[in-house]
């Protein structure tokens, strides 16, 4: 009707599912920038893990460790892998040795000096190893350079034997492995402040006496990481043993290889690149330990 009021519309007072939050989901609870790693993480699962799950699966014919039992119970595949951790210790060594001078020129040089350094030390990756190892051996033959210069130097009397030696391929790795060592060493060394070899100069300490107590015991985490670096790359080394060493000089990259390409027995090659992987594995672990370890005793 015309003047009647019309009442206002109660509320509903049916009764209905209360809201419930919506947490954040997975990509939310993520920190940011984390789906920049996707990419990477793909590339990992794709070419690293998925290969890996292979080969451990290859060596493991019919869930039997037949073929690791085999290399640890055969003379031939023990005495392999003792040269090679024996080889590639002394690599090692010789390496860090040869690349701390090189190394500690470099950060103390001035920019020209350290231009052609870094040049020098650059130019062996603009060749190939197997090209570098080449030109090991007729530097190292008979009639090379260093057995001509040995004898015009009157410190020999006949050509040494160099190639199809240990030496020789030590020198071959060693050479190869340098800029592994000298790098890292580098970068620890340019942030070492030399003033605090001034200063220790002035409280009376020889040259010798503070480099030993000063400067080395600020090097040492670009010595460990040269040292487990070049270890590491050592370990798997192929071609330069395989050109300059003998079948004596054998390690366990070319028994791998030969595994695979000459004796066809692909499950016995698959485990013996367990067991490369598995002593570098130990190696990292080893030489974490000895990083940890120091960095207490530094601490203490």
């Amino acid at each position: 009707m015309a003047g009647r009021t019309q009442s206002p519309r109660r509320p509903d007072m049916t009764l209905s599912s209360p809201a419930i939050p919506r947490g954040p989901t997975l990509v939310e609870r993520l920190p940011r920038g984390s789906a920049l790693l996707v990419p990477a993480l793909l590339f990992l699962l794709l070419f690293y893990v998925y290969p890996l799950a292979q080969l451990i699966g290859a060596s493991l014919p019919g869930g039997s460790g037949k073929n690791y039992a085999l290399i640890f119970s055969r003379p031939v595949f023990l005495r392999v892998i003792a040269e090679t951790f024996r080889v590639s210790l002394v690599v090692m060594a010789v390496t860090v040795l040869v690349a701390f001078p090189y190394a500690y020129a470099m950060a103390n040089a001035g920019r020209r000096a350290l231009l052609f350094l870094t040049i020098a030390l650059l130019i062996p990756f603009w060749v190939s190893l197997l090209l570098r190892s080449f030109s090991w051996i007729v530097l190292l033959q008979n009639t090379g350079l260093v057995n001509q210069v040995l004898l015009g130097l009157g410190l020999i009397e006949k050509p040494l034997k160099l190639i199809r030696t240990e030496t020789g391929v030590i020198l071959g790795m060693v050479h190869v492995l340098l800029p592994y060592a000298v790098l890292p060493l580098y970068s620890v060394m340019k942030k070492i402040d030399m003033r605090l070899m001034e200063a220790s100069s002035i409280c009376g300490a020889s040259w010798f006496h503070g480099f030993r107590r000063v400067y080395l015991p600020m090097a040492l985490p670009g010595v460990m990481a040269a040292a487990i670096l070049t270890f590491t790359l050592a370990l798997g080394f192929y071609i330069t043993p395989a050109l300059l060493g003998s079948p004596r000089d054998m390690m366990i990259a070319q028994m791998i290889a030969g595994q695979f390409s000459e004796q066809l027995n692909f499950g016995l090659g698959a485990a013996l690149a367990v067991v490369l992987m598995g002593l570098t594995a130990l190696a990292f672990a080893l030489f974490g330990l000895g990083r940890v370890l120091l960095a207490r005793r530094a601490a203490a």
